[in-house]
């Protein structure tokens, strides 16, 4: 990989050629090899940070990816940063909807038909990284709709069971509310193995 070390401009004899004399044209053909070889190195550098870097913009050709692909950001402070914000829209399927850390850390999530949905906790991170998401959970229409959780690939769920329990309506997780959502908060460390589930309350207006 071709370096800023590869472009070399101190090797070019800037008092080449010598006004007023016959200069050899190796001195031509020297300056000029330095030239065209720190330009290749340049633009092969160019290159490669255009591959790699991060960028507040899109380059000249339209592209833009800015995937720290799990590379470790180490002694920063964070400004101004949002999370990502996915709102299901109605889920209608019959069996299952897949929540996926990957599409946000924050879900909207709203129940319509049928009365009973199951929701699989999934796309989390690697093991031995920390992956968290918030469900807010809510009724289309404010009918009673019934919500089963499972970690997809057959991982386990852990709850509190005193904090749980209070989530529990005859045993079930229902909404019935399509202004006052339910939050769930679902985290891992070891991704998705065991997923931890704490319910944080139904949110109300405050009045």
């Amino acid at each position: 990989m071709a370096t800023s070390d590869n472009i070399t401009p101190e090797n070019i004899d800037e008092t080449y050629p010598i006004a007023g004399q016959d200069n050899d044209s190796q001195g031509f053909r020297d300056n000029f090899a330095t030239i065209q070889s720190s330009l290749s190195a340049s633009k092969t550098a160019i290159k490669d940070i255009e591959a790699k870097g991060i960028f507040k913009t899109a380059l000249a050709d339209g592209s833009l990816d800015n995937d720290l692909q799990g590379n470790t950001i180490t002694n920063g402070v964070l400004k101004g940063v949002a999370s990502e914000h996915f709102n299901t829209g109605n889920i209608i399927q019959n069996a299952e909807a897949n929540i996926l850390w990957t599409t946000a850390e924050y879900h909207d999530i709203t129940m319509a038909n049928p009365s009973s949905v199951r929701l699989s906790l999934g796309g989390w991170p690697a093991a031995g990284t920390y992956g968290r998401m918030r469900l807010a959970i809510r009724s289309n229409n404010g009918s009673e709709r019934t919500i089963t959780f499972e970690a997809a690939n057959a991982g386990t769920l852990r709850v509190n069971s005193t904090n749980w329990t209070s989530a529990l309506s005859g045993g079930d997780f229902t909404v019935t509310s399509a202004t006052s959502p339910k939050i769930v908060d679902v985290w891992t460390v070891d991704g998705g193995i065991t997923v931890f589930m704490e319910y944080a309350g139904e949110y109300t207006i405050l009045s």
